[in-house]
């Protein structure tokens, strides 16, 4: 008959009775289990967290838009093809949208090791040594067992951290999309910036074409005695100047193109190259909804706010902290001198109550708490912060749009003076200055409405990073 011997804690206990059984041990491990399992918590978070700012009703300056319901991912509103297919590579490719990807993984990977102590630990444990001394029979001994731990989460520590850390995994996602939102912002509006530069170029190119006419007409006037040299030179340094405007717009567009490149995930200069097109003018606005929808609509808003659940559950688990910990453990293991012979059982239940520590679990619980009111405060500044950029976007698409209106009723008449002062100047009846400063004039606001033209739709992508997109987590 097999011998069973039992140690630590309830030796003394068991071998009085005669016998260990393991299945009583069984029984006893089950309590505790139920125990844990319907453990209390010692701190209930608040899981409706919203800012405390959180008062206004509508958006002030979107009252009297005409507004129009916006696609499943907003750039789809430009109605521009190179454009979805650039964000879509964007979205696909980008190495940093890849890093904070990784990054999830890593805090779901945090989430399961933080939850891994609510269930038992069971390790295999293995042993063989042998000991001779010269004309004595070598001794052999071995053990092969299992071992069993298990804290008992009574007052639900592990549970807390646990969640807390599912919630910063959750948060790290948000960030994620946080990204692709930016990102893909980033990608039109430098898609938008080449466009302009590319415009300029070949409006340079038409200007400088223009410049050389007027320069020819001036040598023949000069020629046929009805100018002075002093309007062959300032047309001459008018000529000069506008050439000197190309080299800086080509630098623009191919650093523009060059950091396009690297939003795409790719080398610089491996991508053909975008044309020349004229820029449109933008949709109608999309629906902005009320403040209040930011809280669910911006992937930065969700996931301060999972940062905040998470902070919450950190402060029930340092609660918990100061609370006494329960353990069980359990081994069970074969040992012989060599053979596995005997069987040989143990059981321990450990209690660790905390005694003086100096305050410092109280004081642990104290910042867990001063970091949550931290991160609500900060909480509501971003909300009020996301209200603005919504607000000053909306006010500042509409104020831009009527300045392209006033530059372009600008430009005409000033396309107009150029062709009146032309015509009186051909015609002797005035010098060549009022020519030279409608030149300048015309050619200066022919810049200006492409400019004029690149921000208002610059200002719409940034209408749509502050509304949070709207865009999907996947594309189709």
């Amino acid at each position: 008959m097999k011998r069973i011997s039992v140690t630590d804690s309830a030796r003394v206990d068991r071998v009085a009775r005669g016998t260990f059984s393991i299945g009583r041990l069984g029984r006893c491990l089950a309590i505790p289990l139920l125990v844990s399992c319907g453990g209390c918590f010692v701190h209930k978070p608040a899981l409706d967290r919203r800012p405390i700012s959180e008062t206004l009703p509508e958006f002030q300056e979107a009252e009297a838009e005409a507004l129009s319901p916006s696609p499943a991912y907003w750039w789809e509103a430009f109605g521009d093809p190179e454009l979805d297919d650039l964000v879509r590579r964007a979205l696909d490719s980008n190495l940093d949208l890849q890093s904070l990807a990784a990054r999830i993984a890593e805090a779901a990977a945090v989430a399961r090791r933080t939850g891994a102590p609510l269930f038992p630990t069971l390790d295999v444990a293995g042993e063989y040594a042998a000991d001779w001394i010269e004309s004595e029979p070598r001794q052999e001994t071995s053990s092969l067992g299992l071992l069993l731990g298990w804290e008992l989460d009574l007052w639900g520590r592990i549970r807390s951290a646990r969640r807390a850390a599912i919630l910063d995994t959750e948060a790290a996602a948000e960030d994620w999309l946080d990204a692709r939102v930016l990102l893909s912002a980033s990608v039109a509006e430098t898609y938008f910036e080449i466009r302009e530069e590319r415009l300029q170029r070949a409006l340079l190119e038409e200007q400088i074409a223009a410049n050389e006419t007027l320069l020819d007409l001036t040598r023949l006037r000069f020629g046929q005695g009805q100018a002075s040299v002093v309007d062959v030179l300032q047309q001459r340094e008018q000529l000069a100047a506008t050439r000197a405007l190309v080299p800086d717009v080509e630098a623009r567009a191919e650093a523009l193109e060059y950091a396009l490149d690297v939003l795409l995930g790719e080398a610089p200069g491996s991508r053909e190259r975008i044309a020349a097109r004229p820029l449109d003018a933008p949709p109608s606005l999309p629906e902005v909804g009320f403040p209040s929808t930011l809280l669910e609509s911006r992937p930065d808003l969700r996931a301060a706010k999972r940062r905040i659940e998470a902070l919450d559950w950190r402060v029930g688990e340092a609660i918990a902290d100061r609370l006494p910990r329960f353990v069980i453990g359990a081994s069970f293991e074969g040992a012989g001198t060599p053979g596995l012979d005997t069987l040989v059982g143990s059981a321990l239940a450990n209690a660790v109550l905390p005694l003086f520590d100096a305050g410092a679990r109280v004081a642990e619980v104290d910042v867990r708490r001063a970091r949550l009111e931290a991160a609500i405060a900060a909480f509501s500044q971003d909300y009020l912060e996301a209200v603005r950029d919504v607000e000053t976007a909306l006010v500042r698409v509409r104020k831009q749009s009527e300045r392209v209106v006033r530059l372009e009723e600008e430009l005409a008449i000033a396309r107009e003076l150029l062709s009146e002062t032309r015509n009186r100047y051909s015609q002797g009846l005035t010098d060549y200055l009022p020519v030279l400063d409608a030149v300048v004039t015309v050619q200066e606001l022919e810049r200006s409405v492409i400019t004029s033209r690149r921000l208002h739709l610059g200002l719409r992508v940034a209408l749509h990073r502050a509304l949070g997109g709207p865009m999907r987590a996947n594309l189709p």
